[in-house]
């Protein structure tokens, strides 16, 4: 920046209108601003600053306190300077807030603060108007410009008086500001910032599996994974004890059902017993009625042998023949109930053998009963689980989208930046077209190294496919192998059923069901799968992935590569622009096309200003957004821990239950099928038994039957061998006295049957009764009726026990699976932070050492600026070491800096005297002033010397040279000299005499009681 000319009104202490015609003190002079003390010689650099900045160069007076108190109250305070930049020149003029006179009335009215900004044609007329009245803008628009702000701009173009040490004093931050913004190193901080930020989200990907791995032991409501270890120790034996106590409580229980089944079949015998003794007294009450029948029908025989001997002989053969008949039916009837009670006593062993499952079923209804409990438990917990999820889902989603939202206006941001930056440098470039035709062999160098990264890409791109084509092999391997290791792990589960199946034994309970029937045992096939081969698949499947991941960093490493090859690429177009697309041999005709480059300029600009505005809008934009997201994050995270806590509990129920029931419909329906069908086996079990017991009877009264029958066919036969005797016998001799006693003792065919009828029904009961009895006796003979409260309560506590037990042995055998499940949950969780910490120990460490966390603090962008600070200090200690005859030199401090302050740019002072280095701050008022000249030229030789850098060809010095001896004031004033020659405007304020006698050229400022004033005086160049 070179001012032209500079006009103030009102301002300081020039009360009416003053102007400098920079111009007229020659091209590139090397002038004295000359005056009294007071009369405002910094005031002209307080100016130029405030027209540009809107600030003073000390920062010490607010600008609305530079209104001359001796101007006109109708003169409006203002400034206006004319300036060149890169060989265009602007105009800018700034008013501050003040108080003025009202148009009409009196009393005063606020003006409030203005500024301009207008593109100069070559004429030094208006072209185009950049800023029409707002302050900020202007600031911004120039700040743009000239590449500096404010204080950056008065610690390298002006060392206002008593500040020419800030710039020699500045420590490594506020040095690194300006010195990245005067040597564009702006893109090592942004890969300082890539490499934080990834470092960054890795640290969050490790902390969320830290909260996850919190989140599962909290679930299991666990304190630590010592305290996981530790109990799944001392629950594992304690599950096997419980297991061995419920067996033997089911046992128990078995026996005591046993005992109680046996001791209620006796009850019924001694009952069936007692029933046909007390039948048997009834039966005989009708004794004497009987041998009165009996008599009756012997006096009846005796008239009836009286009766025609024929008569009695076929009467005798007759009662043979029906008992003959008799005996017959008697022997089908015995037949028939024999077979009937066979098919009972097979019924009732039927019934015996289906009443054994009864136990088993009664337990599954028991079972069933409880796993629909905890079954209406899960579907609540999965409800509530499920709600939780939604909310977290939601909040996520929301969180997410803003997120997203925010990194679209950030990435939108960066664009504008590189954009703004890219049209910043392509304006720099545009408007220093005449000194492109110095840069060929500059341009000639980039373009090769562009061929050459254009070769690399060609090379990277196509390692790039090659990586792609072995990461899908890779990922096919792996996904194989998975499927692999899942068939063998299913196939080694089922072939445990076969392998379990092998220690069955006859009459000993299987561990599954109980039973002590093993009918359909599962069968060992050929291809069961063993615990090592399943290892063996898992371990392969690890490799596969391993693998993949392998082949998956490279590909990413390869990636980077190319973006890192394609924004080198970029920067490099960039910087050549149209000649990144042009053989190199029009290089030599380039100088011809740099005037078409003016009217690309004014596009710039215009792009400039309307990227500036997008910009500030979305930095507005983004901090809204960034307030609203901070107060959502821990939303989500209550409502992510909420979700995590449901879906552990529910997790852990779940696993408690078995895969067949977990459906809480089917299992009421399977739980009404188990009471129908033990309804069903206990009154199948009833019938059987009495059925049994009713033809056990009717078998008894067959056979008594029969051998009544037998019995009359020998008597039948005995009395026809009788009769036949009497035939011959009767005809002599009567037992009757007399015809009447015969007729009296005859009875008729039906009273005879009659009465013989029920003697014989008599006889046939009572010797079933006797034979029923007797049987039972004999049975009974030795035994006494049990105790059957004493066995049914004997049974319920064994019941009990045996639940108990079962139920501890649950309680412990669930919360061991849950605990096992915890265990290979938290091993799936520390190997998944294993891969995060092994990629937060590249990124992590990559970050630390570019942002200077590491060693001796020094980040990668203070590296380079380091580097840059070098070649400044070769410089600035040429001149240092004239000025000081040979004594000093400015060098870059090497030790780190205490605590954990950064540092690599710190500056100290080697002495030749002392042969040490020490600090700046130690130099004496005139030594500091030497060294901050010398560090303000050599800063000035190094930024114009790199392509691309700011262009410093002012240099105002205000004050400092009167704490100089006559020999370091020769020297200084001889490398300003050197410094003019080189295309340098420089400005000096001092009150040293022997400055006016070595510098004819000055700006003489003039102080009066009106207010100063200020003529140019010297030869004009």
């Amino acid at each position: 920046m070179t001012p032209l000319t500079l006009t103030m009104q009102a301002f300081g202490p020039f009360a009416g209108s003053e102007t400098i015609d920079f111009t007229a003190l020659g091209r590139s002079p090397l002038f004295l601003i000359n005056g009294p003390t007071g009369a405002g010689k910094s005031s002209i650099l307080d100016a130029i600053c405030f027209a540009l900045y809107g600030q003073t160069t000390g920062n010490e007076r607010d600008p609305a306190q530079m209104r001359c108190d001796q101007a006109d109250a109708s003169l409006l305070t203002e400034v206006t300077l004319d300036f060149r930049l890169r060989g265009v020149d602007y105009r800018v003029r700034r008013v501050p807030q003040q108080e003025r006179p009202k148009a009409r009335g009196e009393g005063t009215t606020t003006h409030n603060a203005e500024a301009q900004l207008w593109r100069l044609k070559a004429e030094g007329e208006v072209e185009s108007c950049l800023v029409a009245r707002k302050v900020n803008d202007a600031t911004a628009e120039l700040q743009t410009l000239i590449g500096l702000d404010a204080n950056q701009f008065r610690q390298v173009m002006v060392l206002p008086q008593g500040k020419f040490r800030e710039l020699l004093l500045a420590g490594s931050k506020e040095r690194e500001v300006i010195f990245s913004q005067l040597f564009q190193t702006q893109i090592f901080q942004r890969i300082e910032e890539r490499l934080r930020t990834q470092a960054n989200q890795i640290e969050r990907a490790v902390s969320d599996h830290r909260q996850h791995i919190s989140g599962i032991l909290a679930g299991g409501e666990l304190e630590s994974e010592a305290a996981l270890a530790q109990e799944l120790e001392e629950l594992t034996p304690r599950v096997d004890q419980a297991r061995q106590r419920f067996e033997t409580a089911q046992q128990q229980r078995r026996s005591a059902e046993k005992q109680r089944d046996e001791a209620l079949a006796l009850q019924r015998q001694f009952e069936a017993r007692d029933w046909l003794a007390a039948d048997k007294a009834r039966h005989l009450e009708q004794h004497t009625q009987i041998e009165s029948t009996k008599e009756r029908l012997a006096q009846s025989t005796h008239a009836q042998a009286l009766r025609p001997q024929r008569a009695a002989l076929d009467q005798a053969q007759q009662t043979l023949i029906t008992a003959q008949a008799d005996q017959r039916q008697a022997q089908a009837a015995l037949a028939t109930q024999r077979s009937n009670a066979e098919q009972a006593q097979q019924a009732l062993e039927v019934a015996r053998q289906r009443q054994a499952e009864l136990p088993a079923l009664r337990e599954r209804h028991r079972q069933l009963g409880e796993f629909i409990h905890k079954s209406q438990q899960l579907s609540e917990l999965q409800a509530r689980f499920k709600t939780a999820q939604d909310s977290w889902q939601q909040a996520d989603s929301a969180l997410k989208r803003d997120e997203a939202q925010l990194d679209n206006i950030r990435q939108q941001g960066e664009a504008i930046s590189v954009n703004l930056e890219r049209l910043q440098t392509e304006f720099q470039q545009l408007a220093s077209a005449p000194a492109e035709l110095s840069r060929h062999n500059d341009l000639l160098t980039q373009r090769q190294e562009l061929d050459e990264l254009t070769r690399q890409a060609h090379e990277l791109t196509s390692q790039q496919q090659q990586a792609t084509e072995a990461l899908n092999r890779q990922q096919s391997e792996a996904e194989r192998a998975q499927r692999h290791a899942t068939e063998q792990e299913m196939r080694w589960h089922q072939g445990q059923a076969a392998l379990l199946a092998l220690t069955l034994e006859q009459d000993v309970p299987c561990p599954v069901c109980g039973s002590l029937e093993h009918p359909a045992p599962a069968v060992n096939s050929a291809d069961v799968v063993s615990q090592a081969q399943v290892e063996e698949a898992r371990a392969a499947q690890e490799q596969a992935r391993q693998a993949q991941q392998s082949v998956e960093r490279y590909h990413h490493q390869l990636t980077q590569q190319i973006n890192y090859n394609t924004e080198q690429a970029q920067r490099l177009t960039q910087q050549l622009g149209e000649w990144a697309s042009q053989p190199l041999a029009e290089l030599q005709t380039a100088c011809e096309g740099l005037r078409r480059q003016v009217q690309r300029r004014e596009s710039v600009e215009r792009e400039i200003s309307q990227q500036t505005a997008a910009r500030e809008a979305l930095r507005c934009e983004w901090g809204a957004l960034d307030k609203q997201l901070k107060t959502q994050r821990p939303a989500v995270e209550k409502a992510k821990e909420d979700a995590l806590r449901l879906e552990s509990q529910r997790d852990q129920l779940s696993q408690s239950l078995p895969e067949d029931a977990r459906d809480p419909e089917a299992m009421r329906r399977t739980l009404t099928e188990l009471e129908h069908q033990i309804a069903q086996l206990e009154k199948a079990w009833e019938s059987a038994q009495q059925m049994l017991s009713t033809s056990q009877t009717q078998l008894a009264r067959a056979e008594e039957q029969l051998r009544g029958a037998n019995e009359r066919i020998e008597r039948s036969e005995q009395t026809l061998q009788q009769v036949q005797a009497e035939w011959q016998a009767a005809l002599q001799a009567s037992p009757f006295e007399d015809e009447a006693a015969f007729q009296a003792a005859q009875l008729d065919d039906t009273q005879r049957q009659e009465l013989t009828r029920q003697v014989e029904a008599y006889q046939r009961r009572l010797a079933e009764l006797e034979g029923a009895l007797e049987n039972y006796q004999t049975q009974l003979a030795e035994k006494t009726p049990p105790n059957m409260a004493a066995l049914t309560s004997l049974t319920e506590a064994a019941q009990v026990e045996e639940n108990t037990q079962l139920e501890a042995w649950r309680g412990l055998d669930g919360r061991l699976t849950t605990l096992r499940g915890i265990r290979q949950k938290l091993a799936t969780a520390h190997r998944a932070q294993a891969e995060l910490e092994a990629q937060y120990q590249l990124w992590g460490t990559l970050s630390e050492v570019a942002n200077g966390r590491t060693g001796h603090r020094i980040s990668l962008q203070r590296f380079v600026l380091g580097v840059l600070l070098d070649d400044v200090l070769i410089q600035a200690s040429e001149r240092l070491v004239r000025m000081s005859r040979g004594r000093y030199q400015l060098v870059r401090r090497e030790d780190p800096s205490k605590g954990n302050r950064a540092s690599g740019l710190e500056l100290d002072v080697a002495d030749t005297y002392t042969g040490k280095n020490r600090s700046v701050a130690t130099l004496s008022g005139g030594e500091s002033f030497m060294a901050a000249l010398s560090l303000a030229l050599g800063l000035s030789d190094v930024v114009q010397a790199y392509a691309g850098g700011i262009q410093l060809d002012t240099l105002f010095i205000d004050e400092g040279f009167g704490s100089l001896d006559q020999d370091a004031l020769d020297q200084a004033i001889a490398m300003l000299s050197e410094l003019q020659m080189g295309g340098r405007m420089i400005g000096v304020i001092s009150h040293v005499s022997e400055l006016k006698e070595q510098m004819p050229v000055r700006i003489d400022v003039s102080a009066s009681r009106h207010g100063s004033s200020v003529e140019v005086k010297g030869v004009l160049l």
